[in-house]
């Protein structure tokens, strides 16, 4: 408690002054003809959709409150809908009030990235996954990797930032986008999570299995979209506060206003954390305290019936600061390094429905990222090595949406994005530009078949023309079975990084080029005497030809009775020209200059199971499972031959067995998660327990063979456990209080991990509270 400080206990004691507080319900008057909807825990659900007979059809109100025809006396039969809640069909009765359940897992979840259409998740014929706002606030997470670590099939990795992987495929390979725009902004392929806040989020959809067909170069292994919040109330204020250990502090504030057609949604975020440090006996800390600032505008305006206009508009500002320890003269000197990351985008939509069967969308969209990194000697500031980057990324987009009927949906669209890169490390400035064409076609045929099929056809001004093709269909079996299979081909460019590097460490003394600059930076390196020896020929190295795979996902889904819901995923992903690292060059200082080439042929494969238990209303059990099988052909077939050694126990040289060989590294073989939700009724807390689990994996290569195959190069397996607590009141006051990897369990090889972390959080809707 005494790295929390005071804010801590003020926090608690207001958690205690709040639990004793009642706040009572709306009252109705006895003649009143109204019906009250509410779900398991007595809270109103807001919009839901009450069916009845004479075509009478009504939205609740924030309430939950449907007010009645005169005209109904009871026994009428209503229908009662709500999206994430069971269809409910009872007798009314006046003043009734009617309890709807919540749907096992998240099939009642709408879904806009697996078809940039609209589409139930239980009408999906392939693996999606929907966090909603509840879901993540019981993580307790401030930011992204906090609340995806916890998904089967992802796991969160330390490679350039918080990256992520997809069914064992790396950060490079999952487009992650912002209301359905890509985010820029990656270092070493790595688009750091930790640079999202997730306060403002509404819900994330995570859509698994190659989407290069709709959405391109980059989404060859899945698509994460992050949705964020819609002002619905007319008028909105919220304030967030919430403090965890290392000096953490997340303060955030949202603001809207929805009158006479325009819809704002303003929202600001400050974080700070001072960072945390896993190996005190080196100079410098593991996780590098920093500070971020983030501004949002949502803007919306319904000019007439059919046309309307968004915009959106998002700013990132970061700074962080660390020390580490360079040798010079024999002698460790400690150097500051200081980093800025800045980010703007801007994203016009303009929509235009001349019929309920058709739909135009214009979609503009423009983003700049920069960084700046500066390295200086503490002693007389002296700049070691300094580093500038600006990437500009411009997409125009059009799309139409054609209903034939109810069975049949095609979407067609066009686009062309323009990219440049100008930084210390490339040539001049560098651009790409690229056309597209894109098909998709969703036809049901009976209520029993569902297919989605599409095609995506790219010309890149480096790489050329691509075609690439998806097939998705799903049977349902009966109403609680239904088995779904989708097969799709996916690519992706290579990057300025692999194309155009020209890096040298100058603290460490290494080189990297780029597969187009390695000829004559090789040569330029001979040319002043610091090279030793040629490890390969640079001529080896040309441009590179874009990655390719193909992937199949088939699952199924299965609800023996409401309770329970039953989720499998098997998949297999084989990439083909997979771009790698490789040395060409020792040099004189004993390090290396290195290139990228395409050599790997990859395989990742595995099943996926999520289970969910509602055992009572008031109490949800959930457990997920991955096996992941994450292989490289080619060394497999080096093995095969007996071209691989090792040096055994008795330190004699042998050759490598299939059996030795561990896959990629930084994959776990076993992953999981298991939770518990449980509704406190008589405090009203909601309580979500947590467990993590991660299998031990390949964290380098220590026999210097270049593969994983000895036991001493593998991390350890590890298991964390989170806590949240939260109580919601009426009045919409919620506070949590709650803590990540209770029993402090840590692993060196993941540097994401800080150990555990105690946290208070506090939520007040101001407006709501003032006009009370």
């Amino acid at each position: 408690m005494k790295r929390f400080g005071y804010p801590v206990y003020l926090l608690v004691a207001l958690l205690c002054y709040l639990l004793l507080y009642p706040y009572p319900l709306t009252a109705l008057q006895n003649d009143q003809n109204v019906l009250m909807v509410k779900d398991t825990k007595g809270r109103p659900i807001l919009h839901a959709i009450v069916k009845g007979p004479d075509n009478f059809y009504a939205n609740a109100n924030a309430e939950g409150m449907v007010f009645m025809p005169d005209f109904y006396e009871g026994n009428e039969e209503l229908e009662i809908k709500a999206m994430g809640f069971e269809t409910v069909k009872f007798t009314y009765q006046k003043q009734a009030i009617v309890i709807l359940i919540e749907k096992i897992g998240n099939l009642g979840e709408v879904v806009v990235s697996a078809t940039r259409t609209d589409r139930s998740v239980e009408d999906l014929p392939m693996p999606v996954t929907v966090i909603n706002q509840k879901q993540i606030r019981e993580t307790g997470g401030m930011r992204l990797s906090e609340v995806l670590r916890e998904q089967t099939g992802l796991q969160i990795v330390s490679d350039h930032g918080a990256g992520i992987q997809m069914q064992g495929m790396s950060s490079d390979y999952i487009l992650i986008l912002l209301d359905g725009e890509p985010l820029i902004g990656r270092t070493g392929g790595t688009f750091d999570l930790d640079r999202l806040s997730v306060s403002n989020i509404e819900k994330i959809e995570i859509l698994k299995g190659p989407s290069s067909a709709i959405y391109g170069s980059e989404a060859m292994a899945g698509v994460i979209n992050i949705i964020t919040k819609k002002n619905l109330a007319p008028k909105t204020l919220n304030l967030e506060s919430r403090y965890r250990s290392f000096q953490t502090l997340d303060l955030s504030a949202e603001m809207g206003l929805n009158q006479n057609g325009w819809n704002l949604s303003g929202y600001f975020n400050h974080f700070t954390t001072a960072g945390f440090d896993l190996t005190p006996d080196v100079l410098g800390q593991t996780g590098p305290g920093f500070n971020a600032q983030t501004g949002q505008l949502k803007v919306e305006r319904k000019l007439t019936e059919k046309w309307d206009l968004k915009i959106f508009g998002r700013y990132y500002k970061e700074a962080s600061e660390n020390v580490m320890g360079v040798m010079e003269n024999a002698n460790l000197k400690p150097v500051d390094m200081l980093g800025n990351k800045q980010e703007l985008n801007i994203n016009p939509t303009l929509s235009f429905k001349p019929s309920e069967n058709m739909r135009f969308t214009l979609r503009g969209m423009s983003s700049v990222f920069s960084t700046d990194m500066l390295s200086r000697f503490q002693e007389d500031y002296s700049v070691l090595d300094s580093e500038d980057f600006r990437q500009f990324y411009h997409r125009t987009e059009f799309q139409g949406d054609f209903s034939l009927n109810e069975q049949n949906l095609i979407t067609l669209g066009a686009g062309h994005f323009m990219e440049t890169v100008e930084a210390t490390r490339y040539e001049a400035e560098n651009r790409f530009d690229a056309g597209y064409l894109f098909f998709q076609y969703q036809w049901e045929p009976t209520d029993k078949w569902s297919m989605v099929g599409g095609l995506r056809g790219d010309l890149h001004s480096q790489f050329g023309g691509r075609l690439s093709p998806k097939l998705s269909g799903m049977y349902r079996l009966s109403d609680k079975f239904s088995w779904q299979t989708s097969v799709g081909a996916g690519f992706k460019a290579p990057d300025f990084r692999q194309l155009l590097l020209n890096f040298n460490n100058a603290g460490i003394g290494y080189y990297v080029f780029g597969s187009n600059l390695v000829n004559e930076g090789v040569e330029r390196l001979q040319q002043l005497g610091l090279v030793q020896q040629i490890l390969i020929d640079p001529s080896n190295f040309g441009a590179l030809e874009a990655e390719k795979s193909i992937a199949i996902n088939t699952g199924f889904r299965w609800q023996p009775v409401a309770s329970i819901m039953v989720q499998g995923n098997f998949f297999r992903n084989d990439i083909s020209n997979l771009i790698e690292t490789a040395p060409v060059a020792r040099l004189t200082s004993g390090q290396n200059a290195f290139s990228y080439f395409n050599i790997a042929n990859v395989v990742t494969q595995g099943i996926e199971l999520d289970l969910n238990f509602r055992i009572t209303s008031d109490l949800r059990l959930a457990v997920g499972y991955m096996y992941l099988d994450a292989k490289d052909e080619d060394v497999l077939k080096k093995i095969s031959n007996g071209e691989i050694f090792k040096r055994n126990d008795q330190n004699r040289t042998v050759r490598v067995t299939r059996s030795d060989y561990g896959g990629l590294f930084n994959r776990s073989r076993h992953s999981g998660n298991f939770k518990v939700n449980y509704h406190e009724s008589v405090s009203q807390i909601d309580v979500s327990l947590r467990g993590i689990y991660r299998g031990p994996f390949g964290f380098g290569d220590r026999n210097g063979n270049l593969i994983l195959d000895d036991p001493s190069e593998y991390a350890p397996g590890i298991t964390q456990w989170n806590l949240n607590l939260q109580r919601s009141f009426t009045n919409g006051i919620t506070v949590e209080v709650g803590g990540f990897n209770l029993t402090n369990s840590l692993n060196i090889h993941d540097p994401t991990n800080p150990g555990r972390s105690l946290y208070v959080g506090l939520r007040l809707p101001v407006y709501n509270l003032i006009h009370q």
